[in-house]
């Protein structure tokens, strides 16, 4: 993982997930608030396993999504012939204690959306969501970590 920084008690860094050949951004979030006497092993033990979970393990992943949403689907006519499991890019993970959350874009089958994923601690999905995009957030780019917390120190300045 890059050079992470907290924020708002989550940490969050940049990381590459071979498995998935994804550079993703990583949320650390240990829900303090709820999970007072954690301990910040377990979460790093999740960081860890998330970023090294094996190609075979990730294609369950990704299979399992794409069965849940083409089982959704079901026999719905669909523009888009391309398989969902091939459109699925992975964009970001946040590791809860007891959950992995993964965020996908699949931009030729779902261009307008998200697609959410839940997986519990042993990495197995628990649920899938497909969430519509919010046109009204702007999306902001940033060449490096320093770059976001300068736009940020600088935005709170404003």
């Amino acid at each position: 993982m890059s050079t992470p920084y907290a924020t708002d008690g989550i940490v969050v860094g940049a990381a590459h997930l071979p498995a998935a050949g994804a550079d993703v951004m990583v949320n650390v979030d240990p829900e303090l608030e709820e999970r007072p006497d954690l301990d910040a092993g377990a979460l790093l033990a999740g960081v860890r396993r998330i970023l090294t979970i094996t190609t075979a393990q990730w294609r369950q992943i990704v299979d399992a999504i794409a069965g849940d949403i083409e089982e959704a689907v079901g026999d719905e006519a669909v523009i888009e012939t391309t398989d969902l499991r091939d459109d699925l890019a992975l964009r970001s993970v946040v590791v809860l204690p007891d959950a992995v959350l993964l965020s996908f874009a699949a931009p030729k089958q779902f261009p307008d959306s998200w697609i959410r994923a839940q997986l519990d601690e042993d990495l197995e999905v628990v649920e899938v969501i497909v969430d519509e995009k919010d046109d009204d957030v702007e999306t902001v780019q940033f060449a490096s970590v320093d770059d976001l917390l300068d736009h940020l120190s600088t935005s709170d300045d404003s």
